[in-house]
C-alpha cells in the first residue's frame, strides 16, 4: 500500500495544461483526471521492474546490428479489460472507468488495445499522473477492421487509462489493454522539448529546412517516422499508376514484416524543424496502424496501407518512382536518425551494386542493393531505416536496409554557409534496397510491388508523384459536374463551357497532378471561353475555377 499511495499522491487535475504528444488522429473531449472516486487498489496496477538482463540485451541490438532500426522500446504484455480490472464511478451523468499502469524505469510509455472496437458516444484518454501530456479522446471513429489500436508513447513510466460514456448508452464496446510498449532509450521522455527526441541524431545531419532542403520541399511531404512498439524506423508515401491516391507506405523489411507491427504502429509526417538549426519540429500529423501489403522475402521492403486516408490538412505528397535497372549519376535520402526532425543526406557521385555487405544485410539478395559509398552531405543512423533514396529527378529509386555510414569529426569551417565540416571518412557504405528488385523479382502479389504500384497494369518504369490537393479535387468531380472541357481528352485547344452560371468574374487555376499551378488567369467575360494550354506538357490537369459564391473543378488531359 505504501508504493500505491506514494504513486497516487502524484496525480493532480490539470485540464488546461494538457499537450499533444506525438498526436494522433482523436475527436476532441477532456479526462476528468481526479482520483476522489476511485479505489487505488482497483485502479492501479504496478508492474514488476524489467530484468536488467532483458534491457541490456535490447539496448546492445542498437550498437551491434548494420541494419538501421532502433530499438527504442520492448513490450510488456498486460491484460486489463473494463468487465474484470480497474476502477467504476458515475459523475455528472457519465460511466467513467479508469486503469493506472506503472512500468517502473520506463523512459515512456505506449499502450496497446488488443482488442478496440467501441461504440458510439464512448470516449477514452490516455494521460501521464501530471495531466500535463493528454492523448484523446479516441472514438468509435478509431475502429480499424482488424480490432486493435496502438497509441503511442506518453512521457514517464506510469499512464492512465480513462474511458467516459453517457449513462444513456448501455453498452461500450469492446475494449482490452493488451500490453505496454516501454521505452528503454528517451526517445519521448524529455519535458523540456514537450515531448521530442528533437537535436537527438550526430552533428553532421542537415535539417530538411536548411537551404540544402530548398528545392525539396514538396518532396518532404511523403516522408514519415514510423513507430512500431518496439522500433524506430522511416517511411514513405507513394503514388500508383491509378493516382488515386491509396495510402500506401513504403519501408523496410526488417522495420516492419508482419501484420502485428503494421497494425499497431503510428505513421507521424511533417515532423520538421520550422528552420535550419532550431528544434521546434512537432509531431501533429500522425495516423495509427496499416495493413501489410507484401514484403520482401529475400528483398528488404515492405509495403502497407494506412488504416485511413491522411486528413486533408496534413498536406501531403505521393512520391513518384524510377524501377529502371540501371545506376544513377547522384542519390538524395530524406530520413529520421536516432527519432530526430526530418534531415536530408546527398551523394554526389553514382550509385553501383556492391559485391559484398556488412553483417546482418546478408539476409537479403547482396545484388537487390544500390551501394553509397560515401555520403558528402550528411549521414544516416539508426532510424534512418526504411528511408527513400531518391534520384536527381526526385523519383523514388530505393530504402534504406543499412550500413556502417556515421557523422566524421569535425574538421573546419566553411564562413560562407555557415556551416561546419565533417570528415567523409568514416561515412561510407550505406545499402539500400532497390525498388526495381521489389517490383517483381518473385510473382507472389505478397511478395512484389507491381501488383499494388502498378494496378493499371500500365508497364510503366517511372511515374511522376501526387499533391494530396489533387486528390481532393479529383475526388469531389462528378459525372455531372456543370464544369465541361471539350474536346478531352485535347491537344491544349479547346473550350471550356458553365452553363449553369450566369457570373462571369472567375479565378481560373490549372494545377498539375503534382499540385503545382501551371496555368493562371482572370476570367472577366461571359462562358465559353477558348482555351489555349498547348505548351504544357502531356499529362493530366486539374482545372478549378472560383469566385466569391462557388468553386467549380474539372479534369481535362492533353495529349500532343
Amino acid at each position: 500500500m505504501h508504493t500505491i499511495s506514494k504513486y497516487l499522491l502524484l496525480i493532480f487535475i490539470s485540464l488546461f495544461a494538457a499537450n499533444s504528444v506525438q498526436a494522433q488522429i482523436s475527436y476532441g473531449g477532456k479526462p476528468l483526471m481526479n482520483t476522489e472516486d476511485f479505489n487505488p487498489e482497483e485502479v492501479l496496477y504496478l508492474l514488476a521492474p524489467e530484468e536488467p538482463l532483458t534491457v541490456a540485451a535490447a539496448k546492445s541490438l542498437k550498437y551491434n546490428r548494420v541494419k538501421k532500426a532502433v530499438q527504442y522500446a520492448i513490450e510488456r504484455d498486460v491484460d486489463l479489460s473494463p468487465e474484470f480490472n480497474g476502477g467504476w464511478t458515475q459523475r455528472e451523468n457519465l460511466n467513467i472507468w479508469r486503469a493506472h499502469i506503472i512500468s517502473p524505469e520506463a523512459y515512456s510509455l505506449g499502450v496497446l488495445f488488443s482488442e478496440f472496437n467501441i461504440n458510439e458516444g464512448v470516449k477514452i484518454f490516455i494521460y501521464d499522473e501530471s495531466g500535463e501530456h493528454v492523448k484523446g479522446a479516441f472514438t468509435s471513429r478509431n475502429n480499424k477492421n482488424y480490432g486493435t489500436l496502438y497509441v503511442g508513447h506518453i512521457p514517464g513510466d506510469q499512464v492512465i487509462i480513462e474511458m467516459q460514456f453517457d449513462q444513456s448508452v448501455s453498452d461500450y464496446g469492446q475494449m482490452r489493454i493488451g500490453a505496454v510498449s516501454h521505452a528503454i532509450e528517451p526517445v519521448f521522455a524529455s519535458s523540456s522539448k514537450s515531448d521530442l527526441n528533437l537535436g537527438s541524431s550526430q552533428d553532421c545531419e542537415i535539417d530538411i529546412n536548411c537551404f540544402e532542403g530548398d528545392d525539396w520541399q514538396i518532396i518532404k511531404k511523403s516522408v514519415c517516422q514510423i513507430t512500431t512498439p518496439t522500433l524506430l524506423c522511416t517511411g514513405v508515401l507513394v503514388n500508383n499508376t491509378s493516382y488515386n491516391g491509396r495510402p500506401y507506405i513504403l519501408t523496410a523489411e526488417h522495420c516492419i514484416n508482419k501484420d502485428f507491427y503494421a497494425q499497431n504502429s503510428v505513421f507521424t509526417f511533417r515532423y520538421e524543424n520550422s528552420e535550419c538549426g532550431v528544434n521546434d519540429g512537432k509531431m501533429d500529423r500522425s495516423i495509427s496502424g496499416s495493413s501489410l501489403i507484401s514484403t520482401g522475402d529475400s528483398i528488404d521492403f515492405s509495403l502497407l496501407k494506412l488504416s485511413e486516408m491522411p486528413p486533408q490538412d496534413y498536406d501531403l505528397y505521393y512520391a513518384g518512382w524510377d524501377i529502371r535497372k540501371r545506376d544513377f549519376n547522384t542519390s538524395v535520402t530524406l530520413h529520421h536518425p536516432n527519432a530526430d526532425a526530418m534531415k536530408i543526406s546527398f551523394e554526389n557521385d553514382p550509385t553501383s551494386t556492391p559485391t559484398s555487405v556488412p553483417g546482418d544485410l546478408n539476409d537479403y539478395f547482396i545484388e537487390s542493393n544500390f551501394w553509397i559509398k560515401q555520403w558528402d552531405i550528411g549521414t544516416t543512423e539508426g532510424g534512418s531505416s526504411g528511408s527513400p533514396l531518391f534520384n536527381s529527378a526526385k523519383k523514388l529509386i530505393g530504402m534504406l536496409s543499412g550500413g556502417l555510414a556515421v557523422c566524421g569529426d569535425s574538421i573546419g569551417y566553411d564562413e560562407i554557409n555557415d556551416r561546419t565540416i565533417f570528415s567523409l571518412n568514416g561515412n561510407v557504405n550505406d545499402y539500400y534496397s532497390r525498388l526495381y528488385y521489389g517490383w517483381e523479382y518473385f510473382q507472389d502479389n505478397d511478395k512484389q510491388l507491381k501488383r499494388w504500384l502498378d494496378p493499371t497494369n500500365s508497364g510503366q518504369l517511372t511515374i511522376g508523384g501526387l499533391n494530396q490537393m489533387a486528390i481532393d479535387i479529383s475526388n469531389s468531380l462528378t459525372e455531372t459536374s456543370a464544369l465541361r472541357v471539350y474536346p478531352n481528352p485535347t491537344n491544349g485547344q479547346f473550350i471550356l463551357n458553365f452553363p449553369d452560371t450566369e457570373a462571369s468574374d472567375f479565378i481560373l487555376d490549372v494545377y498539375d497532378i503534382s499540385g503545382k499551378l501551371v496555368h493562371k488567369q482572370d476570367v472577366l467575360s461571359g462562358f465559353p471561353i477558348h482555351m489555349s494550354l498547348g505548351y504544357l506538357q502531356t499529362g493530366i490537369y486539374i482545372i478549378k475555377l472560383t469566385s466569391n459564391q462557388l468553386t467549380a473543378v474539372t479534369r481535362i488531359v492533353i495529349e500532343q
